[in-house]
């Protein structure tokens, strides 16, 4: 009698499993969901817009460097011209060209008013073209309802926080409208709006990840281990934009210094009511 045992025979199915066909990644959802959050440190973010940006120079250089150069040649012309011996109509017509260019602006305020025409002016433009002006309103008109859930995580902390922003924006409008003159003010206006924009998408993307970066990497050099989180970024920002708002009225009342003065107070107070408030914290939990 042979005593071999042989492999087992494994039988077969008769049916045929039904083929999956696996999901497309087209390249534009790749680039739609860059994930931010996987970066530990504010330098590695930086180094890889850099190289984004070096990727994509060319059509940097269509969409915004060359538009760039010419509006720049624009600007000086505009800011050549003399408007006090111009008839009156001429003169309004002409003054109202300088504000809407940033003419009278200097050289780094009038590059970010158009980089963020050039940019953010033209995403937001495309997103009311694809999603419906209703729709972009909808998002917009969501923004103090998410500053109600923002104001209910912190609590008193809301106040603080918010002047801190407030006092922000402030001392950013003031330096970006030079002396507080009505004709530099629409560069403060179009990066509030822009601002704005952002935040009506959510609490998510490349300006919450650049804070909470920064935030870490500024507390990791003082030996000081903290977070911030995306309420507190929230209010930050609303309370930004509105400093960059609120500082029109130096423009009209022609304070020079008004927006670095009154915003650094702000700032002061808001850090100073947070130490004391953190300070009382710990205190009670000794």
């Amino acid at each position: 009698m042979d005593n071999y045992i042989g492999i087992p025979k494994i039988p077969k199915s008769l049916t045929v499993s039904p083929k999956v066909d696996l999901p497309e990644i087209s390249k534009k959802s790749i680039h739609d969901t860059n994930n931010f959050d996987s970066y530990e440190h504010s330098w590695q973010l930086i180094f890889h817009l850099l190289v984004e940006g070096g990727r994509n120079l060319p059509q940097l250089s269509k969409t915004v460097l060359i538009p760039l150069a010419i509006v720049t040649v624009v600007n000086i012309v505009l800011e050549s011209l003399s408007t006090y011996f111009l008839p009156g109509f001429l003169r309004t017509l002409l003054l109202f060209l300088i504000f809407l260019t940033s003419s009278y602006n200097s050289i780094i305020p009038r590059t970010v008013y158009w980089v963020v025409i050039f940019t953010v002016g033209k995403t937001l433009f495309r997103r009311v073209r694809s999603e419906g002006f209703s729709k972009v309103m909808s998002d917009f008109r969501r923004l103090p309802i998410d500053f109600k859930e923002a104001k209910l995580s912190l609590g008193r902390f809301t106040n603080y926080f918010l002047l801190i922003g407030i006092g922000l924006g402030f001392v950013t409008a003031n330096f970006l409208s030079r002396n507080n003159r009505i004709d530099k003010i629409a560069v403060c206006l179009v990066l509030a709006i822009a601002i704005i924009n952002t935040l009506s998408k959510g609490k998510k993307g490349l300006l919450f990840t650049s804070i909470k970066l920064f935030y870490k990497d500024f507390t990791d050099f003082f030996k000081n281990t903290g977070a911030i989180s995306e309420n507190q970024i929230y209010v930050l920002i609303s309370g930004y934009i509105l400093g960059l708002i609120s500082n029109t009225i130096f423009a009209f009342i022609k304070l020079d210094f008004g927006g670095y003065i009154l915003g650094g107070i702000l700032v002061a107070i808001g850090f100073i009511l947070i130490f004391n408030n953190n300070k009382g914290v710990k205190e009670n939990r000794v």
